[in-house]
């Protein structure tokens, strides 16, 4: 009987163990894996701020840094595209204070895209972007005026800026807050087929991406 007793004993606590091993391994199925860094991840919708800075004098000290303008962004698998890309200050810059407010309402909204190729860094925490940019071009269209007598007035020839666009830097999407950090600069302006002599300008984009 002691015999037959022991073996109960025995076979309850391998049974027991099997249990437990059983629920510890469910346990473990249900964790969720954390996922695999892809290069893909850098792809969505960003909003953020965008700042110009002019190749000038150091500011003074104590001048307030401007607060940027309110931009947004998208990026697919190989383009960032900027459906409204933020020419006010580049236009004023070129024809001046007095007549960029008529131009920049005959521009409009204006759509610029470029390719870029994407790498981790050796940790994988964070995703730099190789930016190939082509020239923004802005070609603008003045209505006529019409005179006293109801007669259009002479025309006024159409205006074409050719704004020539490099990436001094790769940019740079950071897994922590999901932050994208580009510049482009204006290395070159052409005015109907002239050069036009501008100080270099940088666009300095700070971004998040939308969830």
């Amino acid at each position: 009987m002691e015999k037959v007793h022991y073996l109960k004993r025995f076979m309850f606590l391998v049974m027991a163990l099997g249990l437990v091993t059983t629920f510890v391994s469910c346990d473990d199925d249900d964790e969720p894996k954390p996922n695999s860094p892809a290069l893909t991840d850098v792809v969505g919708d960003y909003t953020g701020k965008m700042q110009i800075l002019l190749s000038t004098p150091a500011a003074t000290e104590g001048e307030e840094t401007p607060e940027g303008t309110d931009v947004a962004v998208k990026l697919t698998q190989d383009e960032v595209v900027f459906e409204k890309f933020p020419v006010a200050d580049l236009i004023t810059a070129i024809v001046g204070e007095e007549a960029a407010p008529g131009i920049i309402e005959a521009v409009g909204d204006v759509s610029y895209k470029m390719k870029y190729t994407p790498a981790f860094n050796d940790e994988k925490t964070a995703i730099s972007l190789t930016f190939t940019p082509e020239p923004l071009v802005l070609e603008i269209n003045f209505p006529t005026e019409e005179t006293a007598e109801g007669e259009e007035g002479e025309e006024t020839p159409d205006l074409k800026v050719e704004v020539t666009v490099v990436a001094p830097e790769a940019g740079t999407f950071a897994y922590a807050g999901d932050k994208l950090a580009l510049k482009l600069q204006v290395s070159g302006v052409k005015v109907n087929g002239e050069p036009l002599e501008l100080p270099t300008t940088t666009f300095s984009f700070n971004l998040a991406k939308m969830k």
